[in-house]
């Protein structure tokens, strides 16, 4: 069986701000039936603790359940974000000569990083971490925690992984394309 290669997921286009990549979040049906599943089991559990917590009042609440009842809201929130994350997620990456922009979207409301193109050293892909490739499996969005992707670069101090819903190959495809509109220093070792 012969395997045909793989177009790149992302978009390019050019428009005022400079350089704009768009890529689509990297969709697992398995974690988005997983979640869908899991979060049922989440809502029964939930349904028959908080009973249990407001229906007896609060001075007769063991803490424990409060605190369980806490922890089980937060697990839950955080599976109904990364499950909407795969429905309606995606990354925007805009280069120009002033400034590298990052935006991660969730139904077009996200979280924006600018960093100074002049500021921005070694430009580069990185190998994805082990850690990194299990918190890209379960789908989580890119603005909990800490990002796995493997567009890499430094910046000050700090070493900068953007891009978690691309492969290597698909990030180096988007180097080429940032290298041109960003200061040469910015993809300079």
């Amino acid at each position: 069986m012969q395997v045909q290669p793989s177009a790149p997921r992302f978009q390019i286009a050019v428009t005022a701000d400079g350089l704009q990549a768009l890529i689509p979040v990297k969709r697992s049906f398995f974690a988005m039936l997983f979640m869908t599943v899991w979060l049922c089991g989440w809502a029964y559990g939930w349904h028959d603790v908080a009973g249990k917590v407001f229906g007896a009042g609060l001075a007769e609440t063991p803490v424990f359940l409060a605190v369980w009842l806490t922890a089980w809201t937060c697990g839950g929130l955080f599976a109904v974000l990364s499950l909407l994350w795969q429905f309606g997620g995606r990354e925007l990456l805009t280069a120009n000569a002033a400034s590298l922009t990052y935006r991660a979207e969730l139904f077009g409301i996200g979280l924006t990083r600018v960093y100074a193109a002049d500021q921005i050293r070694a430009l580069r892909v990185a190998p994805i971490t082990a850690e990194g490739a299990a918190f890209n499996r379960a789908g989580m969005p890119p603005f909990v925690g800490k990002a796995f992707g493997p567009l890499v670069f430094n910046y000050g101090a700090k070493t900068i992984r953007l891009l978690q819903g691309t492969d290597e190959a698909e990030a180096k495809a988007l180097v080429k394309h940032l290298a041109e509109r960003l200061p040469r220093a910015a993809t300079a070792d």
